[in-house]
């Protein structure tokens, strides 16, 4: 089996905000997608050893900021390589809570979503959410897995030795 069939897939690219108890989490991901139209239904799959994941469980809900190919790539680097159990990621970009969730300023489109179910993987959990609320944000593309994976992860790897040098403090 070759599973890097797999990559043929497509998938967006998204920041997932969610609830800690004194602040934010949130992680990169590309497993969402939308699962039906009435009423609009989200599913989500998160790493079981994420921090953001935890919370989302916890407490139920989650925030998704669709990213832009203009993106700034330290906004991947940042959500993508290190743990919000240990880094305030959103400290770090500019963003504003709505809700009680957390967005990026800089994205197409956010979402709110609460969680209806989860199966749990042994990798991944599986969330179907309800869309509680959507709006968009900014014009532009759509930054996708196939865009990071073939050009833009060069951009986004740039920033890993700060990412790296941080968690070190």
């Amino acid at each position: 089996m070759d599973a890097n069939a797999l990559f043929k897939l497509t998938h967006g690219m998204y920041i997932v905000g969610a609830k800690n108890e004194d602040r934010f989490a949130g992680c990169v991901v590309d497993g969402i997608m939308q699962v039906a139209s009435k009423p609009l239904i989200l599913a989500l799959s998160g790493q079981n050893t994420s921090f953001t994941k935890e919370c989302i469980e916890k407490n139920r809900e989650f925030s998704i900021s669709v990213l832009g190919k203009n993106v700034n790539p330290f906004v991947v680097a940042n959500f993508g390589f290190q743990s919000s159990r240990n880094v305030d990621k959103w400290a770090k970009v500019g963003y504003h809570v709505t809700d009680g969730l957390p967005y990026l300023d800089d994205c197409l489109a956010v979402i709110r979503c609460k969680v209806l179910d989860s199966v749990l993987f042994e990798s991944n959990t599986l969330f179907t959410a309800e869309v509680i609320d959507c709006n968009n944000r900014n014009e532009g593309e759509p930054l996708t897995y196939s865009d990071y994976r073939t050009s833009f992860k060069n951009e986004v790897l740039k920033f890993l030795p700060e990412i790296l040098k941080n968690k070190e403090k």
